[in-house]
């Protein structure tokens, strides 16, 4: 579920240059935060944007945030007596005490992230969008794809008029 929040009477349709700021951790996740941020600047190129790396250049908007988790689910077994853990899926034919031996399925390292994003006006430094989310996939690309993806989505294109 996202948690999308934008500044009412804001024009989106005014920003065209987009600046992707680093996207901080607390814990320190290792390439995450950097892995999110090209994901980030894939995704708004793919939807039109300018991007600029270059904090002297100037942008309409800046888009930064932070990694709120990342971690590792790891599903495992043991058959007779030894530890099986290996990454990725696959099958394996194993035997319980005395029991006919049968096909195991075992589907593990899913990856889990969070992250919470936000952009600012260059021109006025308000806050004109916010949005969270937390994704989980097979493998570290496809989960960073998806919950930048979800994030994006609530970006506005358009002015949003307030509700009064």
């Amino acid at each position: 579920m996202n948690n999308a929040v934008v500044k009412p009477d804001y024009d989106f349709s005014k920003v065209k240059t987009v600046r992707v700021g680093q996207f901080s951790s607390v814990k320190r996740y290792k390439g995450i935060s950097d892995a999110v941020q090209n994901a980030f600047i894939q995704d708004l190129l793919g939807s039109g944007y300018n991007v600029v790396s270059d904090p002297n250049v100037k942008a309409d908007c800046i888009i930064e945030g932070s990694v709120t988790s990342f971690y590792r689910v790891r599903e495992e077994w043991i058959d007779n007596g030894f530890y099986y853990g290996y990454p990725g899926r696959y099958r394996r034919r194993y035997r319980w005490a005395g029991m006919p031996a049968y096909d195991g399925i075992v589907y593990n390292n899913t990856v889990s992230i969070g992250i919470s994003a936000r952009m600012t006006d260059v021109e006025t430094g308000q806050v004109v969008w916010s949005d969270s989310f937390n994704n989980e996939n097979w493998d570290e690309d496809s989960a960073i794809s998806g919950v930048v993806k979800s994030v994006l989505k609530s970006l506005p294109k358009e002015k949003i008029n307030s509700k009064k």
